[in-house]
């Protein structure tokens, strides 16, 4: 269960939507929050004014240190906060290395306000550099603070039986857990291809043909790993666990349409999963971040834990498999 849930801010309606989430996952499992405002000089005449400087840097820790009291008052969080120095996404990474944030939560934009990409570039720098977990929301267009955060009711975890990809699952199931919500394991199979050669035509390139049989064993094979790995989650205060296998090409736009059309909450996916290719997250992953628009969980590799044991006792699990293309 999360301890010490980091939450940076920026003085913006936008960045401010992350403390409703906070708040609510840190009362779940009672845990601390961490407030932290990285202050940025703005230089006056290409100088900069120290005391404007002073004045601004005491507005930002008035500004934390009222948040802080407001969580302690409405929620009765504990919450410290911190302005701190140097370039922003570094300082944000350092603060949760140095007070081992198990979660930093954030939107996708702050301050310069919404643009047409889905991750900013603050939040974007924290995904490739923060070694703990990153749950990002895309803020309202209207910010508003005061919205009620509503509890995640179901979580996709999609896995490709590989190590790194399983090693989300123990964050997710921490924030199920603080929501009561359901687990939704998904695991997407490409189809086996043959490669045949025309023969009408001379020296003609082979084509590729897919080989059902083989795709037809390999996805049963992948719902027998999947549900293996849904027992292993049993006792874990979670609700029930449903298991996915889906047959399709595009493995990334299958996560994003199965997400979609199932009511699915929220995403928890590690950044790297079987191949990693020249994208710090991923070329799966990116395009799951890019196109979902739901809030992510996401996961880098230096704080996977590896896979789950697997266990006989076998919990409420429903499996489902689907041949599309």
């Amino acid at each position: 269960m999360f301890k010490k849930i980091l939450v940076p801010l920026d003085r913006s309606p936008f960045a401010e939507q992350a403390l409703g989430p906070a708040t609510s996952i840190a009362r779940a499992a009672r845990a601390e929050i961490d407030l932290v405002l990285v202050h940025e000089p703005r230089p006056l005449a290409g100088s900069p004014d120290v005391q404007w400087h002073a004045e601004q840097v005491d507005g930002e820790e008035q500004y934390l240190e009222a948040i802080a009291t407001e969580l302690a008052q409405s929620g009765s969080i504990h919450a410290t906060h911190s302005v701190l120095p140097g370039e922003v996404v570094q300082a944000i990474c350092n603060r949760a290395r140095s007070i081992d944030a198990d979660l930093v939560v954030m939107t996708t934009h702050g301050r310069t306000g919404l643009n047409r990409a889905w991750v900013g570039s603050v939040a974007d720098g924290v995904l490739r550099k923060s070694g703990s977990p990153v749950l990002m929301y895309r803020p309202e267009a209207k910010p508003d603070r005061s919205t009620p955060f509503i509890p995640f009711k179901r979580i996709l975890v999609p896995l490709d039986g590989s190590e790194l990809a399983t090693g989300v699952l123990e964050t997710a199931l921490s924030l199920a857990a603080c929501c009561e919500a359901r687990i939704s394991l998904l695991r997407i199979v490409q189809p086996v291809q043959l490669l045949t050669a025309e023969t009408a035509i001379p020296f003609a390139f082979p084509l590729p043909v897919d080989d059902d049989i083989s795709t037809k064993r390999l996805a049963e094979r992948a719902g027998r790993e999947l549900t293996q790995v849904a027992h292993g989650l049993s006792g874990k205060s979670i609700g029930d666990v449903d298991v996915h296998v889906i047959v399709s090409r595009d493995v990334g736009q299958a996560i994003v349409d199965f997400a979609l059309a199932s009511g699915i909450d929220a995403i928890a996916m590690s950044t790297h999963g079987r191949g990693a290719s020249r994208l710090f997250v991923g070329s799966v992953a990116d395009k799951v971040i890019r196109s979902a628009a739901l809030p992510m969980l996401l996961q880098g590799p230096a704080r996977n834990a590896g896979p789950l044991d697997v266990v006989d006792a076998a919990p409420s699990v429903k499996h489902e498999s689907a041949l599309s293309t």
